[in-house]
Order: structure tokens, then sequence, then C-alpha cells
């Protein structure tokens, strides 16, 4: 079935949780019996306050509900900081997010490049890169695939997605692709940055608007190399639920008039 393909975000739910009416032991139970999709895509917020033993527990529940963790991403864990002290509490909350992700089993994590501006300098990629490269390193070893999403700030070019991918050169290296969430550059459109980021993404999030026009682009981004599931953000704030299930069918039509299984 097309559920395998996607995941749901907990961020969809952000202000159910802001209002502590779910946590992530909800959020696992919804997907399971409310959606009936088998990929979590966990974001730390629901993570907040959580050690060792915490993330033992919810690998557990993931694995009684049959569920994969397919995306962990990690908030407050940028690679990049002006600040020393700054950095040292970016890098302790990406160093929990990659503990958690072992215990876990996440197949991708995703964090934030941390440039605000719309372009990187050459200390700025240095250091990305180089932290990266480490990441990467330990995803290896642990079985996750680490990277950015064109999320905000420098990320958001296409060009510097390209270019740390080229740098990092790992296969435990891949982008989150937010679907046309680009600043784009001279000749560029956001659609034509998707499918030039297809290949490089092992992860995706996928928006309200882009889920009510599912006539082509799924084809395009599969055809351009695109294998990862594919992840129901919903952004809206109100009936999360609702909103959720209504997001969630949208992509499973739109999929299900562009892939053969």
């Amino acid at each position: 079935m097309f559920e395998s393909k996607v995941s749901i975000a907990s961020y969809s739910f952000h202000k159910t949780l802001e209002v502590k009416m779910i946590d992530v032991y909800g959020y696992l139970e919804s997907l399971k019996y409310r959606y009936g999709v088998p990929n979590a895509d966990i974001w730390n917020g629901f993570l907040a306050g959580m050690e060792k033993e915490d993330f033992k527990k919810i690998a557990r529940a993931l694995k009684e509900k049959g569920l994969v963790l397919a995306n962990l991403c990690c908030d407050d864990a940028h690679l990049w900081a002006s600040n020393p002290e700054d950095e040292k509490k970016l890098d302790a909350t990406a160093d929990l997010c990659m503990t958690a992700a072992e215990i876990m089993g996440a197949k991708t994590v995703r964090f934030d490049v941390g440039v605000a501006e719309d372009d990187i300098n050459e200390k700025q990629f240095e250091k990305v890169c180089r932290k990266f490269t480490a990441y990467a390193k330990r995803g290896e070893n642990a079985g996750f695939i680490v990277g950015p999403e064109n999320h905000w700030g420098a990320s958001r070019r296409l060009s510097v997605q390209k270019r740390l991918y080229k740098e990092v050169n790992s296969k435990n290296y891949g982008m989150l692709l937010h679907l046309g969430n680009w600043n784009l550059e001279e000749g560029q459109t956001k659609d034509a940055n998707d499918i030039a980021a297809a290949s490089m993404a092992v992860h995706s999030h996928v928006d309200f608007d882009h889920a009510m026009n599912m006539d082509v682009w799924p084809a395009e981004i599969l055809k351009a190399g695109y294998t990862g599931v594919f992840g129901i953000e919903h952004h809206k704030g109100i009936f999360e639920y609702q909103g959720t299930q209504l997001h969630l069918d949208a992509v499973l039509y739109g999929l299900a008039k562009h892939i053969k299984e």
C-alpha cells in the first residue's frame, strides 16, 4: 500500500503539543491506529528534556507498533554559530540527537546549516562541511544518514546544497528536501530546484500546498532519482488531527496516480 511510502512529521501536531494534549507516545499511537502510517518522523520538540533511558522507551514503543523512524528532525542543533558559547550548546544538542538516532534506529537525521544570511562564506562553509563530515561518519557507524534541510538562511540556496553534497561526499550524507522552499537564484524556479535536488535527498517534507497539487510533481521527483519517503508536514496549527488526515489523504491519492506498485 502507498502508506509505506509516507511519514507524518510530529511537527504536524506542534500546537497540540504546546497545550500538552499529545506527547511522543500519543503521536506514535496516532500513526499506528489513527492514520495507519508505518513511518515516524519525529521532531525533537517532542523529546524535550529526555535522555538515553527515555530514548530506549521510545525505541521499544516503535518496535512494538512495527514503526520505522524514517527521520529525526533536530532543531536548536545547527552547525554554524558565531558565538562559541552558543556553539557549545548547539553541539551538545546535536550530540544528544545523534544518540537518540542511534538508540531509536533512525534512518535519517536532519540538522540545520545555521547560517542565517542568504549565502555562506568560506569560514562558515568550512566549519559546516567539517561537522557534517564527522556526523556522516558517526551515521556510517550507526546506520543513519545525516544532512541539512533547505529550511532557512543559506540552506535555501540550491548552490549551497549542491556544494555541501559534493564536498562531504559520503553515502551517509543527504539532504531533507522541503518541497518548494527555495531562495531562488537567477534563472531558477522552485519546481526545477526540487527536481535538481531530488537525487541528493534522502527524506522530504510535503507542505499542504504541494499536497493539494499532486498532478505533476511526484512523477518528476521520482524520475529525478528520489527514493525516500514523502513526509507529511502540516503547518496550519488548527484542527491538527483533521488537517493532517486531509493532508495525508491528498498525498496518498497523488502517489496512487504516479506510482505503480
